[in-house]
């Protein structure tokens, strides 16, 4: 019989997320499940989805119908791959659409509007796959985080609708628009939290199992211009945050997919298949935390009832 409560955190990291579905899949398998997920951004998206639907494979299933929908399409992800330069062999034309569509994203987003995507548009691929319910209503208990504008801090929502709460979680800056939820402006929450594991631990989890899908920090980069500056720092910090934040966990899973693009959602299998080589190689010592917890627990009982 289970006695301790399990938090699951999971990170963000844009189409890198997808490894979560791989991790929880093994856990899953190994009847280790979560009594507790915390997500942030992506993190959200799949704890959600989990939360709600209760199973891995309604989670995949319902992911796999997204990404051949309509709504999916119109945001073409492609746009925004730092790497994704012109193609270098399909002609002329090609080279100019690319260009001219990052010419159209960066007009758009920073200069005239408050992102690339409209509202309408980022409500209609969240509610293709979140639920229409009230966080307090999922099947698992869950919490997202989200980036508070105006206080310029983390917000941890836990109650109120679900499918605006995550979009809140989600809210990458300049590309999706900011959410107004219960009188605070939300957005992206990896900018505060990149991996939720000290949250998921106080709302009551006595062991945190953080899955962390960030970027690595790229030894071969750019120094040419100001903007590959300034993705550079950006770059370390959000790194070292992350580093920082994935010591509250006390296992902490991190699939092989820092070096993919946060927007390949192409590569849905790949992330999945890393996730669940890192889940399995970190089950032995998710099963002797998980025994040392319950050896600890009832060392203490009987202490207690011996007294």
């Amino acid at each position: 019989m289970q006695t301790k409560k399990i938090g699951l955190a999971l990170g963000g990291g844009g189409a890198r997320g997808l490894a979560h579905l791989g991790v929880i899949r093994v856990l899953y398998e190994h009847g280790i499940k979560p009594d507790l997920i915390v997500g942030t951004s992506i993190g959200a998206i799949i704890g959600a989805m989990l939360a709600s639907a209760g199973t891995v494979e309604a989670v995949a299933e319902r992911v796999e119908a997204y990404f051949n929908c309509d709504c999916f399409k119109k945001i073409r992800f492609d746009t925004f791959d730092e790497k994704n330069g012109p193609p270098k062999n399909d002609g002329l034309f090609d080279a100019l659409s690319h260009i001219i569509r990052r010419k159209i994203f960066f007009n758009i987003s920073l200069n005239r509007h408050q992102s690339y995507v409209s509202l309408q548009d980022y409500r209609e691929n969240i509610n293709a796959l979140i639920d229409d319910i009230d966080i307090r209503d999922t099947r698992i208990p869950l919490a997202v985080v989200c980036t508070d504008i105006h206080a310029g801090e983390a917000a941890l929502l836990t109650k109120g609708p679900l499918r605006e709460a995550v979009a809140s979680s989600a809210a990458i800056p300049g590309i999706f628009p900011p959410i107004d939820f219960e009188g605070r402006t939300l957005v992206d929450g990896g900018w505060v939290d990149q991996l939720p594991a000290g949250p998921c631990r106080e709302l009551g989890a006595d062991l945190v199992i953080g899955v962390d899908v960030a970027r690595e920090l790229e030894q071969d980069y750019s120094m040419e211009s100001g903007l590959d500056i300034i993705r550079r720092t950006n770059t370390i910090t959000r790194a070292i945050l992350t580093g920082l934040q994935s010591r509250e966990a006390d296992i902490l899973i991190a699939p092989d997919v820092g070096s993919l693009s946060w927007v390949r959602f192409d590569c849905t299998d790949e992330c999945i298949k890393l996730g669940e080589i890192a889940a399995r190689e970190a089950l032995p010592g998710i099963a002797d935390k998980l025994a040392a917890m319950e050896h600890s627990f009832f060392t203490r009982l009987f202490a207690h009832k011996s007294s």
